[in-house]
């Protein structure tokens, strides 16, 4: 996770460790300051592996210090040391401070060890404190499951079927009755739940596993039908008569797949120092399961450890293969090295087994560098490959591309397509009613298309902007000029809608407003012809437009 270097003294965090500790011998004193400032110093670097390492140190030095316990604790979580996160996590529960999702933690520890006893205490605890409690009945399941004194369907199967846990419950639940051996009511429920969410993906083959652990191929087929990759790397195995890996059969793996869950559904686009950490905890559980090693791959790319995200994909195999490439190449895009990501997309079309999908990463990776023509080419494939299903953001994508590479004449019929295919989806409708306006094409037909868009989606700034931006080549100031205020306003930092208002002002006669929004997008803007473009309006104003 990417941090913000905070300076201070020596003298402060001597300060700061020695206030937290009982007084010590004068000659420990350094040992444990040293150590201190050094793990400080190299996690604010970023050296999460070295940090631990000193934080480890420091604790040894200062066993008694809160401070040094807890950001050892959080260092060893996020490095993936679980000796040390579990010799924190310990040292802050004698001083009453421990985290929640260390509650986590030391109840997976317990329950892997065979401490029944232990387990439920920790469940106590996990569900007295906010945070993770709708966890607790899934896990209170698995205890019962390990210990085989209690019935694991009984809280299950009598707890509500909605509320923050209910997903996870019943899930957990498919995951027990196949682990019990119950092949035919556990198949039942993992096609019903598979049809619920959508999102059933992991459960499809957490449970197809068990099935041929159980030596029901037939049945596990029955589960990996569709076109998923992952599906049918899984599907192609069981065919063959080959293990399929990630069977959940013991409490520890049930517990792992269920914290992973969670961190997946925490992971997005920005960093979330949350999914990072159940993930590691799903890891220290289960650590060569290899979804979860997928999530915690996701969880660091997500967290600005793109490095370490690239390492843990090279340790997961079959039938996860395609799904690590669709990893691999996003990391790599977040990382700017675009080159590796489009090598790696071509590698994977190049495979039998290449689905669409591989091809429309193919057409991201080309799109990325500007290669619109090659990227056309691959969306044009894995339309094809579509058959009549083909989704409208392809559709969408394909046009766009030939856009830019000059080809209106094909880009128009596909982003019209797009719409036909998506006809409320608004980027769909955006794009082609801006394509329109940029090309000077039916300005009425193009406004219609971007009001649509607009009152599907009245918060975005670019469907903003495109709606203005309509107003203005019409001729309808008084319209055009409300619309890019408010689309500047939500987007400042955005140099094209700075552009646009600067000309709707300039169109209306306010020669002093136009130069100013002009010269608010030429701070923002970062190409040399647009610089050079805005700077002119700026010194010459615009040309006088013809009626």
């Amino acid at each position: 996770m990417a941090r913000t270097i905070r300076t201070c003294s020596v003298a402060a965090l001597a300060a700061a460790v020695l206030a937290s500790q009982p007084a010590v011998a004068k000659r420990d004193e350094p040992s444990a300051l040293s150590h201190y400032v050094a793990a400080r110093v190299l996690d604010s670097a970023n050296a999460s592996a070295e940090a631990a390492a000193a934080y480890a140190r420091a604790l040894t030095a200062a066993p008694d210090s809160e401070r040094v316990a807890a950001r050892a604790y959080r260092e060893a979580v996020e490095a993936g040391d679980k000796a040390l996160a579990l010799r924190a996590a310990r040292a802050l529960e004698v001083r009453q401070r421990l985290p929640q999702d260390a509650r986590l933690l030391l109840f997976s520890d317990t329950l892997a060890r065979g401490d029944w006893r232990g387990a439920r205490l920790w469940l106590d605890r996990i569900e007295e404190a906010d945070g993770f409690e709708f966890l607790a009945p899934a896990l209170r399941a698995w205890t019962f499951f390990a210990a085989r004194d209690g019935d694991p369907l009984a809280e299950p199967e009598s707890l509500p079927r909605d509320g923050l846990g209910s997903v996870y419950l019943r899930e957990q639940r498919t995951l027990l009755l196949l682990a019990l051996k119950q092949v035919d009511e556990g198949l039942a429920a993992a096609k019903a739940q598979t049809r619920v969410d959508g999102r059933g993906l992991t459960l499809r083959l957490a449970a197809a596993a068990r099935l041929v652990a159980l030596k029901e191929r037939a049945k596990a087929l029955e589960l990996l039908g569709g076109d998923d990759p992952a599906i049918r790397a899984a599907r192609a195995l069981v065919e063959a008569g080959k293990p399929l890996p990630g069977a959940v059969d013991t409490a520890t793996s049930g517990t792992a797949l269920l914290i992973a869950r969670v961190a997946s559904d925490l992971i997005r686009d920005t960093a979330s120092p949350a999914s990072l950490t159940l993930a590691r905890l799903a890891s220290f559980a289960a650590p060569s399961n290899d979804a979860v090693k997928l999530t915690l791959a996701q969880a660091l790319a997500n967290n600005g450890r793109a490095e370490e995200a690239l390492t843990v994909l090279d340790t997961v195999g079959p039938p996860f293969v395609p799904a690590v490439r669709e990893i691999r190449i996003a990391t790599l895009q977040r990382m700017n090295r675009h080159e590796e990501a489009l090598a790696q997309a071509q590698l994977a079309v190049a495979l039998p087994d290449a689905s669409l999908f591989d091809y429309a990463r193919l057409g991201d990776a080309h799109t990325r560098l500007k290669h619109y023509g090659d990227a056309a080419e691959a969306y044009r494939e894995a339309i094809g490959r579509s058959g009549q299903d083909a989704p409208w953001n392809l559709w969408l994508l394909y046009g766009g591309v030939l856009d830019q590479a000059d080809d209106w004449a094909k880009a128009r019929p596909a982003l019209e397509r797009a719409v036909a295919v998506g006809p409320d989806q608004p980027a769909a409708l955006n794009h082609l009613g801006y394509a329109m306006l940029e090309h000077g094409e039916d300005l009425i037909e193009a406004t219609r298309l971007i009001a649509k868009a607009s009152s599907l989606r009245p918060d975005d700034a670019a469907i903003t902007d495109s709606l203005g931006w309509a107003f203005y080549l019409r001729g309808e100031h008084d319209q055009s000029i409300p619309l890019l205020e408010r689309a500047v306003a939500a987007e400042p930092t955005d140099a094209a809608l700075g552009e646009h208002l600067g000309d709707a002002y300039w169109a209306a006669g306010r020669r002093m407003d136009a130069r100013y929004a002009w010269r608010a997008a030429l701070i923002q803007s970062e190409a040399a012809d647009v610089t050079k473009r805005i700077e002119g309006k700026i010194a010459d104003g615009l040309p006088a437009r013809r009626k």
